[in-house]
């Protein structure tokens, strides 16, 4: 064990997302040593499996079965938990303010606060459009749709906005669910600004998601911008209007205002950090996930990094508490993306090879729940 002051050194971890769940697993098996402390800070007692969520808007699961508890966590791994909300960073003084109005001071800060949803500079949005994060406030609003709806005191209509891989999976999602619950002639519209759905990914994912709305009876509305939300009603570049019941923003992830207001180095909002996730410009403080710009080979936010991550975050707090030499974080090239189509059925890509059928739905199913099987009560062996 290496020198320490004569106080503890506090390690804060700021977020309970995917990579820090990990890490306080990990924690639990070895703690520190004496001489350092850990804090948690996290605005919900439980972080939701964003990977299992199509699951939830389909109908398949509740809300409460894709939730990461972090209490039982944090104590298992001797962590405080603080349910708060971080407002701002003071890199320079080592310190975090919270929406309670506390101050939190720390030696080393580890930041996984996820993002956000990239908003759209559009009339009425402010009221009018839904976040599909954070998660909770969206899966209120989507069940008051579908009760409005089911009581026919909206149009039977959806409208998703963005069509990458989230915003594709949602849509049929809806569709399903929709379908499920007595509305078989419910409309639900995808529309991208782009002139491709899944933009950045293999022409034969493309193809496959392509058919998968077609299937669905999803109207796909390409190179139309949304000009504004209002009263129900979403108006396209295009010259059309689309009735809403609900109007879905899955337009890509935004990170938090707070960061890029720092003095931490930031690309497109996210800490840059170096091989061993400590920021490029303040290596006390360390970011992964989607809160992170990998330098050294930058990462799509994708809930894989993330998970990969917690293992080196919490290997590097050993080292750090034992003033050792960190390791680095090596992210694979591609990865095994399985992509959900509102039934029970999935797609699976990678490295250009695609797989479709109720066995991949499976295959997802039991990679979703197996990691929150593992951290819903900390294992030990």
């Amino acid at each position: 064990m290496g020198t320490l002051t004569a106080r503890d050194r506090h390690v804060l971890l700021a977020g309970g997302g995917h990579a820090h769940a990990v890490a306080l697993r990990r924690l639990a098996k070895k703690p520190l040593a004496p001489g350092v402390r850990l804090t948690l800070v996290a605005p919900s007692t439980q972080n939701l499996y964003s990977g299992a969520l199509p699951g939830v808007i389909a109908g398949h699961w509740t809300a409460d079965a894709i939730g990461v508890p972090l209490e039982p966590l944090c104590a298992a791994a001797g962590v405080s938990f603080v349910q708060d909300s971080i407002t701002s960073i003071d890199a320079g003084a080592n310190s975090v303010h919270l929406a309670s109005g506390n101050t939190l001071s720390f030696d080393l800060a580890s930041l996984d606060v996820g993002s956000g949803i990239r908003p759209l500079e559009i009339a009425g949005s402010k009221n009018g459009l839904v976040p599909i994060r954070p998660i909770s406030p969206f899966l209120l609003k989507w069940q008051d749709a579908i009760e409005s709806i089911r009581g026919s005191d909206t149009p039977p209509s959806i409208v998703v906005i963005g069509a990458g891989l989230a915003g594709i999976e949602v849509a049929l999602a809806i569709k399903f669910r929709l379908t499920q619950v007595g509305v078989p002639d419910a409309k639900v519209h995808l529309v991208d600004a782009r002139n491709e759905i899944a933009s950045g990914n293999s022409l034969a994912l493309r193809r496959r998601l392509h058919r998968a709305l077609d299937r669905a009876n999803v109207a796909l509305w390409l190179n139309a911008c949304v000009r504004s939300v209002d009263a129900g009603i979403v108006s396209l570049s295009t010259g059309e209007t689309l009735e809403a019941a609900l109007a879905v923003n899955c337009a890509g992830s935004a990170p938090h205002d707070w960061i890029g207001e720092s003095a931490l180095s930031t690309v497109q909002g996210r800490v840059e950090v170096d091989p061993c996730l400590r920021s490029t410009s303040h290596t006390n403080i360390w970011a992964a996930g989607d809160t992170s710009y990998f330098k050294a080979s930058p990462l799509e936010p994708a809930g894989v990094f993330a998970v990969r991550a917690g293992p080196v975050i919490a290997e590097n707090i050993q080292r750090w508490s034992q003033d050792q030499p960190l390791t680095h974080f090596n992210p694979q090239s591609d990865y095994l993306k399985l992509v959900s189509l509102g039934e029970q059925k999935a797609v699976a890509e990678k490295f250009g090879i695609t797989l479709e059928g109720g066995w991949v739905w499976k295959l997802k199913k039991w990679i979703d729940f197996s990691f929150l099987r593992q951290h819903s009560l900390p294992a030990r062996d």
